[in-house]
């Protein structure tokens, strides 16, 4: 038997290796608790269906995972162009090809301010990252899941955003089977009291534009409570960048334009099945 210390990189044998998990805690009862790697998902497993992974087989995944989502944030932002024609723009700008996904800070007039609060501090380092790519303004803060609705309020006034993404990790604990009963879900219950906290803020939708969620997340209570995009329709796994991928089509799309649905969503890890929304005008 594998020993297993905090911080190894892990995946379940019953689920061949399909996700990628880091160990955040070894409990005395031998069962291990798992944050995902690359989705947003949090699980516990006994240790002996644990695997390590190698740091060959590590970077082959992390590889293969980095070039998926450059792809679809690429393809994203490409169909708001073509929606909008925008290539004449470029064109007098001197860009012969579509834009990269760097060249954006021209663009759209000023792109709305996103505050970004996450549960787990090296997504939001990553996140914080991946925003700067892509020339937006953002306020990104490491807050527990349980300690967001907490937060979220003062943090609007503050920063008075345009657009709030609240995420961290999730799980829908299947054996429970009834998905429409909150105590099923490992988070769902904050991220729904951090949307009623932002709404309490700013009601009106398209003013302050929400995404809130994680894998596997009670969609309909998060929307219900007020979010214009939430995770997950099907109670899938969603990808650590998707919730990015909103947010950059919310904030590249003009004003008093409808925030194009079915683009972003058809860019994200699992489409309608992952992310889900209401149609939504971009105002400020």
């Amino acid at each position: 038997m594998e020993n297993f210390k905090v911080g190894d990189i892990v995946a379940r044998k019953s689920y061949n290796y399909d996700v990628i998990f880091k160990i955040t805690k070894i409990n005395s009862n031998d069962y291990i608790e798992l944050a995902g790697l690359t989705v947003r998902i949090i699980a516990t497993a006994p240790s002996y269906d644990l695997k390590k992974i190698d740091d060959d087989e590590l970077n082959k995944r992390l590889k293969s995972e980095e070039q998926s989502r450059t792809e679809r944030l690429s393809r994203c932002y490409t169909n708001i162009n073509k929606r909008f024609n925008y290539n004449n723009y470029y064109n007098q700008l001197g860009y012969n090809d579509n834009p990269n996904i760097f060249k954006k800070d021209t663009v759209l007039k000023r792109p709305g301010i996103v505050l970004h609060i996450d549960g787990d501090s090296e997504y939001t380092e990553k996140c914080r990252e991946s925003y700067r790519k892509m020339g937006l303004t953002v306020y990104a803060y490491n807050i527990p899941e349980s300690e967001q609705y907490k937060q979220v309020y003062s943090l609007l006034q503050k920063i008075r955003p345009n657009i709030l993404i609240l995420t961290g990790h999730d799980a829908f604990i299947r054996k429970r089977n009834d998905i429409y009963n909150i105590d099923n879900y490992k988070n769902s219950r904050y991220y729904i009291q951090a949307v009623l906290e932002a709404r309490r803020y700013e009601h009106n939708l398209d003013n302050l534009v929400i995404f809130a969620g994680a894998c596997q997340s009670y969609y309909e209570a998060i929307i219900s409570a007020g979010a214009n995009f939430a995770s997950a329709p099907k109670r899938v796994l969603i990808d650590m960048m998707d919730p990015i991928i909103v947010a950059e089509a919310i904030a590249y799309t003009p004003v008093d334009q409808f925030i194009p649905l079915a683009n972003i969503i058809s860019n994200t890890r699992e489409g309608i099945k992952g992310i889900g929304g209401l149609e939504t005008r971009r105002t400020i």
